[in-house]
């Protein structure tokens, strides 16, 4: 099963107000190593905030730019993780959101 697990700007989701020390950055990156070798991260990302829509009017194909979603509403950093039960992946993000300091990580599961 994979999960789209992410963060909004939205109050209560923000990262913490200071950097992660040197000894929280290292075991962060070793969490992070473990986690892609072992297949349960498959990719991740930041988004712009940015956006391009792109909509079908009548024959014709519009393109707009713009942000068309308010700052909290933003995903900056994003993560699709694969493990085998909800539970595992619900375990997993609880794990990861107390390494990296964030108050509210969400999630979803991926349907294909």
């Amino acid at each position: 099963m994979q999960f789209f697990v992410y963060f909004t700007m939205a109050e209560g989701c923000q990262p913490r107000p200071s950097a992660p020390s040197p000894e929280e950055m290292a075991e962060m990156a070793k969490f992070h190593e473990e986690a892609i070798k072992s297949g349960v991260i498959v990719a991740t990302g930041r988004l712009s905030p940015t956006t391009t829509r792109v909509r079908l009017e009548g024959s014709e194909v519009s393109i707009t730019d713009g942000p068309f979603i308010e700052g909290k509403e933003m995903i900056p950093g994003f993560s699709v993780i694969e493990l085998d039960t909800k539970q595992e992946a619900i375990d997993w993000v609880a794990r990861y959101r107390e390494m990296i300091g964030m108050p509210e990580l969400r999630m979803a599961e991926i349907f294909t």
